[in-house]
């Protein structure tokens, strides 16, 4: 009876430190809502815009999902009401370890495939925006496609924080 006992007691302590643990691991990875919007086969979500650094330049970073499994698409315009200064783009590392920005006609979306705008990769430039974005403030953003589709989004200015789990070990763009 004493064995029996000693493993419902272990059992017991095991499961209160199991879902304590659990309360924790998730409120550590809950993060702001992100913007979100859909259109035809186009659907784009975990939108936001870092606080800048530079009150003058801003970075969008989202995920854009091509439901359509039998045709690919490409995002080929991008317009925000932060300024009349968006611009699609890409950073690459040249031979020598350099990050290089290039600005983009269109970025791909593959059939049935998810493309990610993450910081190193695909991202929206704003630049020369005339009033300084804050934490809190929400920006409008219109993505245009190949495809005619067009899709417009409220994106949150949100705190700058390192990357999630997933967008950590990210190394492509898409």
């Amino acid at each position: 009876m004493k064995t029996h006992t000693a493993t419902l007691l272990a059992l017991a302590l095991l499961a209160t430190g199991c879902s304590a643990g659990t309360s924790v691991r998730e409120a550590a990875v809950e993060r702001p809502e992100r913007g979100g919007a859909e259109a035809d086969a186009i659907i784009v979500e975990d939108a936001w815009i870092p606080e800048p650094a530079n009150p003058e330049v801003g970075v969008v970073y989202l995920a854009i999902t091509n439901t359509d499994a039998s045709a690919a698409d490409a995002v080929v315009e991008v317009r925000t009401d932060a300024s009349p200064e968006a611009e699609l783009c890409t950073t690459e590392t040249t031979e020598s370890g350099a990050a290089v920005m290039r600005t983009l006609d269109e970025i791909p979306v593959p059939a049935g495939g998810t493309t990610t705008f993450v910081d190193g990769g695909y991202h929206v430039m704003v630049n020369d925006i005339p009033e300084p974005l804050a934490v809190g403030d929400s920006v409008t953003v219109t993505l245009g496609f190949a495809s005619g589709t067009e899709v417009a989004l409220d994106v949150p200015v949100q705190e700058m924080t390192g990357p999630t789990p997933d967008e950590a070990d990210h190394g492509a763009h898409h």
